[in-house]
């Protein structure tokens, strides 16, 4: 599940050049704020459907999100910005609504511009693009804890019974393709923790 805080136009366009490629750091926080106020939002949805009782599955437990990660970058893309401009905004992100952010990924290669891909291109780009990094398997059992912690569980539980929710940043959501593969990546991890992982996205803009 996707949101994005606003549409790709050409104003939205030379605000991200100005941030992304020209390196204007003043446009983070703005950056931030916008995705805030669309995060908002749809975590009041959010609640609404998990305590709707004309729903099968309606719950009594607040939904959150328990961790905040971001999409990586190459090193070549990053040597050339300086910076990844996601990370940046999930920090911020993660700052605004209480939760941890955590590094998860990695890119296992560099890929060209995807700009000007098909759809199909982009799908068969990122076949094999991003790898959880060594540490992910220990982070995402230690989220877990973590969350179990905050929702009161008895002592002696060490996880919460799912599920684990994890709100992926990036700043463009085009396709989907770079959302889903880091998605696939982490999800992967299930049977590890013996739990489901919901993984959603949350994008500056969407062209």
């Amino acid at each position: 599940m996707n949101r994005s805080a606003v549409t790709y136009d050409a104003q939205m366009r030379e605000w991200l050049a100005q941030y992304k490629y020209r390196g204007d750091e003043r446009y983070a926080p703005l950056l931030v704020e916008m995705m805030l106020r669309a995060y908002t939002m749809f975590h009041r949805e959010a609640n609404v459907r998990m305590f709707d009782p004309r729903l099968r599955n309606a719950r009594s437990v607040p939904w959150s999100i328990h961790a905040v990660t971001s999409v990586p970058v190459s090193d070549e893309r990053l040597q050339e910005r300086g910076f990844n401009q996601a990370e940046v905004l999930a920090q911020g992100l993660a700052l605004r609504i209480k939760a941890p952010c955590v590094r998860l990924l990695e890119r296992n290669r560099h890929t060209d511009k995807q700009s000007f891909k098909s759809r199909m291109d982009r799908l068969k780009d990122m076949e094999g693009v991003f790898g959880a990094l060594q540490h992910a398997p220990e982070m995402l059992w230690s989220i877990s804890r973590r969350a179990a912690a905050n929702t009161g569980s008895p002592e002696g539980i060490l996880r919460i019974k799912g599920p684990l929710r994890i709100l992926l940043v990036d700043d463009i959501y085009t396709t989907g393709s770079t959302i889903n593969a880091c998605a696939q990546v982490l999800r992967g991890y299930e049977p590890f923790l013996g739990m489901p992982i919901e993984i959603y996205s949350l994008t500056w803009a969407r062209s």
